[in-house]
């Protein structure tokens, strides 16, 4: 018998063995009469939860064993379920059987710590208004069954989370969310305000998709199962601590501060979120039926908008995109995106290298500069100033004939700005739309060359095009293809601000999907400011990075784009 091998009595009486080995745990009963024995559950120790030798009632008597799993309901199924099993240990394996259980812990927290300490905020009235019994009926068991130590909190009114956030103590291991992103945004608006905000921020994230709006998730899990609740909790109890970039905003004339991890709006894109939020019953498929009302309109923004631009070439991007992707995800050997779940089927795929260290409530930063270890505030916020590097792009009121309300007549013309990104003068916009993550919902890859943490924000400039071209993007918007319009422009940017040019036809805009009043304001990174965990410590891959995309048609058909122009 090996290390890896123990028997064991089944809850049957009858004889069975436990064995893991290659990263994959199976209970096996044993038949008294030769043949082979049955298999009573076969899982990868990525599922494994706990196992427990229970405490001894005595020399000769057996220890009870417990075993605590995710199980998926067939081999290829994205359902998963808790799984419990009580077996006893004979005194003669006690030993031995401890031994076992170390074994198998390893080999299910290869790089993290079990047993971790867990705020959970939860928002009642999320998922349809079943997010409580949901938290109840799945989430807390399986907290509870891995030895979590769980300190749960129902939200009861608007900004709740935020005044937890800024007066919580600093003694957990990551933050779940079992809401929609507008409670992401209120925590790191309440920790933003702390004067250890910069320490509470390395306190990590771990969102349960239990909301109408869940791109966080999404863009941990992908389009499959960016709704997958099990996956979710089992990313609170093992996942790998990511950093992620926040932007600052400064609104102005008041010059409030706040900060935000998705996204911000302007345009038809405003009225897609705030202007469908009584149909949050639709869940995310509100924004889609918003959109098509919104191209129906076409009604254009006006606004002027100046960007500090880093690159505009989509080609280069892209390629870039893809090479990271490439080097994160290692030898592949056929396309496609990929499943969360393979990562918790058959052998453990992550490269181990030294055994996981103690997690505290403050973990250690991925990259451990000085700027990440303090633990003071964040850096006060001041109005930009934009110069003449700059890229500045308007889309004026028809009225407006008088220029002169441009900062400079260099300016105010892009033709030969060198990452104008094909924007001309006089050019409506339709929307604008700046992200830190790649999908804004299941059904729209907004940003898909996206890369976390890379010290920018990407800025995509929708013009005013031919109805049939802006409907004809939604097809292929899951997987990023919109992002090769020509009518759609792009803009990896350090920095930009948006003034509004007719307060009273468009007086909002929206911050991770809560509307705000706007006259203008002033975006910049903060870079790897905040922390999420991952099962693979990193963003789910789209197919846009790990298949080989192009244009097609793109070039021919942006000539035609470019004259029809508003």
């Amino acid at each position: 018998m090996s290390k890896q091998d123990i028997p064991v009595i089944l809850h049957n009486d009858n004889r069975g063995l436990l064995s893991v080995e290659d990263g994959q745990l199976d209970v096996l009963q044993l038949s008294a009469d030769g043949r082979p024995p049955k298999r009573l559950l076969s899982c990868p120790t990525r599922l494994v939860l706990r196992a427990r030798l229970a405490a001894s009632q005595g020399a000769d008597k057996p220890r009870r064993l417990d075993l605590h799993t995710l199980g998926q309901k067939g081999e290829h199924s994205h359902t998963l379920h808790l799984k419990k099993i009580h077996v006893l240990v004979e005194p003669t394996h006690q030993d031995d059987a401890e031994e076992w259980v170390n074994v198998l812990m390893e080999a299910a927290y290869p790089v993290t710590k079990p047993n971790r300490r867990v705020l959970l905020i939860v928002n009642p009235f999320g998922g349809k208004g079943k997010a409580r019994q949901v938290v109840k009926s799945d989430v807390l068991p399986i907290l509870e069954a891995a030895g979590c130590l769980v300190d749960m909190r129902e939200t009861t009114h608007r900004n709740h989370a935020e005044e937890i956030a800024r007066d919580m103590e600093l003694k957990y291991d990551v933050i779940a969310t079992a809401s929609g992103d507008g409670i992401i945004y209120e925590l790191l608006n309440g920790m933003a305000q702390r004067p250890d905000a910069k320490r509470s921020m390395r306190t990590p994230i771990a969102p349960i998709p239990l909301g109408s709006g869940c791109a966080a998730s999404v863009n941990l899990f992908g389009i499959k199962d960016g709704f997958n609740v099990p996956l979710a909790v089992l990313n609170v109890i093992k996942g790998q601590k990511m950093t992620v970039d926040l932007c600052s905003i400064l609104l102005m004339p008041s010059k409030e501060r706040r900060v935000f991890f998705l996204s911000t709006a302007l345009g038809l894109m405003v009225d897609l979120d705030i202007g469908t939020e009584h149909l949050r019953w639709m869940g995310d498929s509100r924004f889609i039926y918003g959109f098509l009302r919104g191209v129906a309109q076409s009604k254009p923004l006006k606004a002027r908008i100046r960007l500090d631009v880093i690159e505009s070439d989509k080609d280069t991007m892209a390629a870039e995109a893809r090479q990271k992707a490439a080097e994160e995800r290692g030898p592949v050997l056929v396309g496609g995106g990929t499943d969360p779940l393979e990562l918790i089927r058959g052998v453990q795929k992550m490269a181990v290298s030294e055994p996981a260290a103690a997690e505290s409530s403050q973990p250690k930063p991925a990259a451990e500069t000085e700027e990440e270890l303090d633990d003071g505030p964040l850096p006060p916020a001041h109005p930009l100033q934009p110069d003449d590097s700059w890229l500045t792009l308007e889309s004026l009121p028809n009225k407006t004939k008088d220029r002169s309300s441009s900062i400079s007549s260099t300016t105010s013309s892009v033709s030969s700005h060198p990452h104008r990104g094909n924007w001309e003068d006089g050019f409506k916009m339709l929307y604008l739309y700046a992200g830190l993550m790649p999908w804004v919902s299941r059904d729209l890859n907004q940003w898909p060359v996206l890369q976390p943490a890379s010290g920018a924000i990407e800025v995509a400039v929708q013009r005013v095009a031919p109805r049939n071209t802006l409907l004809s993007n939604i097809t292929g918007a899951e997987q990023g293809e919109p992002y090769w319009d020509d009518s759609q422009h792009y803009y990896r940017v350090r920095a930009f601000t948006a003034e509004n040019l007719d307060k009273k036809s468009q007086p909002s805009f929206t911050l991770d999907g809560e509307g705000l009043p706007w006259d203008s304001f002033h975006v910049e990174v903060l870079p790897s400011a905040a922390c999420f965990l991952s099962l693979d410590g990193r963003f789910y891959h789209s197919d846009f990075v790990t298949k080989h995309h192009t244009h097609g048609n793109g070039k021919k058909k942006s000539k035609a784009l470019h004259r029809q122009h508003s």
